[in-house]
């Protein structure tokens, strides 16, 4: 299901930010376009100091300026209110990033990606049970979107309810068939639940995605791994880590197995 926006387009507010406006841009000529959050400009990468975690806090602490400048601006519009409560919640802020998004659902009741945003933070506080409930309302709005119920699956397998999470999982697969993060998902559970060849099929179909993580790859290697396949897991693990690193994954995996 699409979501109403600024844009007479009617792009999903699921859609990031600079996707919608590109759309805008797109559509100038037909018809007028609010933009919503900071510009692709302002929200370029800072220049790197050369550590990983300072670059990454400097670039949170920046984001948060830049969406509370666009929050002020227009506190209406739905785009800078998630976008303000996810850079919030990014800095540690949940607190104001809830705030924020209460003030949001006020407003607009029944906006499920507002209700999917104050999930996915209390879902990060730990309650995951007050997240599903979340996420279960929001999917009374967006019956048909694919990642409501991607979510939901995480929040049951979370939860331990992995027969629950897998149906979730296979309902996101019918709306968005051949996405590798519902596959990855699919395939970590089963995995949980030692079903290891229909783990195998899901993980092995989300590798060979072009948007493939290096995290995907090494589930899936660990996948092979735990069916005694060392060898194809080995080469698995040697695309993303290090020798050093694939020995001992390789040494865990046959523990588990009791082949050391």
């Amino acid at each position: 299901m699409y979501f109403r926006s600024n844009c007479s387009t009617n792009q999903s507010r699921f859609k990031k930010n600079s996707v919608f406006a590109a759309v805008c841009a797109a559509s100038m000529l037909l018809a007028s376009c609010t933009s919503s959050g900071p510009n692709a400009a302002s929200e370029m990468a800072l220049n790197s100091t050369g550590n990983p975690e300072v670059d990454r806090q400097a670039q949170a602490f920046r984001s948060v300026q830049l969406w509370s400048a666009a929050y002020e601006a227009n506190s209406n519009d739905v785009i800078n209110i998630i976008g303000y409560a996810k850079a919030l919640s990014g800095i540690g802020s949940e607190t104001r990033a809830i705030k924020v998004l209460d003030d949001g659902a006020v407003k607009y009741p029944k906006d499920p990606s507002i209700l999917r945003s104050h999930a996915k933070i209390l879902s990060k506080q730990g309650l995951v049970g007050p997240a599903l409930r979340k996420m279960q309302a929001a999917l009374k709005y967006a019956p048909n979107e694919w990642r409501l119920y991607n979510d939901i699956g995480e929040l049951h397998s979370k939860m331990g309810e992995q027969s629950l999470a897998i149906d979730s999982f296979k309902r996101a697969l019918k709306l968005n068939p051949n996405n590798p993060n519902i596959h990855t998902n699919m395939g970590v559970t089963y995995m949980f639940n030692k079903q290891l060849i229909l783990a195998e099929k899901h993980l092995g179909i989300a590798i060979k995605h072009p948007n493939a993580t290096a995290k995907m790859r090494q589930n899936y290697a660990f996948t092979l791994g735990l069916q005694g396949k060392y060898k194809a897991a080995r080469k698995m693990f040697l695309q993303d880590l290090t020798l050093e690193q694939v020995n001992a994954n390789i040494v865990q995996l046959k523990t588990i197995n009791g082949d050391s």
